[in-house]
């Protein structure tokens, strides 16, 4: 009995950790939750990944009223992008629960997972060295579909009127992620945020803000696959949701005055680490 309530402390600073991490940079918690419930926890990972999408739907709940308070929400994009978004959360879900099934289904699962934390490596790092949001060319369909926004005042920068492009790659990353979030139980922020900020032409503060009401509809998606699959395991994601929702919180308070750049470099070493024990329990490695 004490070794279960010490392991659902555990759980619940976990997801305390992942909330707060996941709200600050607009991705979701599911690139900690995963790897610590089956690195940590010994959780299997099908149902690690089940119980990671409620943790993104917590997240995104959490952080994403704040941000429309502060204005920094940009619903119609996010609509738009949610479109594909969504169809490609179900996509990756049935493949989970249908297809990767048994002990082959989860060495492909540790496999994808370390290789989204590698991509997500390579996002990071772009996003630190050009440190400016990519100016798209005109786009018709953004200007259909009335795209373009306002980033509200920032500090001592008033107001900035944007305008988006590259709304039909940026809809098919929009399903790449979507494909990941159902797949491997992340929110797909990892790559929702680098597509708005370095294909489309969106303020940083606002593509993050928008991913963080973007990602609980994805994860929504995804997530009824596995509970019609009996995946989702109450005495887990009970800590789990706990945690990332109280982390959230956290997040959205420490976004104003945290250090981005100090984050992501962070953050870099920790989804380095993931990826490298994660192909080690792939080979079979099963002592990390």
């Amino acid at each position: 009995m004490l070794s279960l309530a010490l392991a659902l402390l555990g759980i619940l600073l976990l997801a305390i950790g992942a909330g707060a991490l996941g709200s600050l940079l607009g991705l979701g918690g599911g690139l900690v939750i995963v790897p610590g419930l089956v690195l940590l926890f010994g959780v299997d990972v099908h149902f690690a990944v089940a119980c990671s999408l409620i943790s993104v739907i917590a997240t995104s709940a959490g952080s994403a009223s704040r941000y429309a308070s502060r204005g920094l929400l940009h619903l119609r994009l996010g609509f738009f992008l949610e479109i594909a978004t969504s169809v490609g959360a179900l996509f990756g879900a049935f493949v989970t629960a249908f297809v990767l099934l048994g002990a082959a289904g989860s060495e492909v699962l540790y496999g994808a997972f370390a290789a989204v934390c590698a991509s997500a490596v390579g996002l990071l790092y772009r996003d630190l060295k050009r440190g400016q949001v990519t100016v798209p060319p005109p786009d018709r369909l953004a200007d259909r579909w009335r795209l373009h926004g306002t980033a509200p005042p920032d500090g001592d920068r008033p107001a900035t009127a944007f305008r988006v492009g590259r709304a039909r790659t940026g809809l098919a990353l929009a399903f790449v992620a979507g494909c990941a979030s159902g797949l491997l139980g992340i929110g797909g922020g990892i790559y929702k945020v680098p597509a708005m900020t370095g294909v489309m032409g969106v303020p940083i503060k606002v593509a993050s803000a928008t991913s963080s009401l973007m990602i609980g509809v994805t994860a929504v998606a995804g997530a009824l696959v596995y509970l019609a699959q009996g995946d989702v395991l109450p005495l887990i994601v009970a800590p789990v949701a706990v945690g990332t929702l109280a982390g959230t919180f956290l997040g959205t308070r420490l976004h104003e005055v945290a250090s981005t750049r100090t984050l992501k470099l962070a953050f870099i070493l920790v989804l380095l680490a993931a990826a490298l024990i994660m192909v080690l329990r792939g080979l079979g490695v099963s002592s990390l």
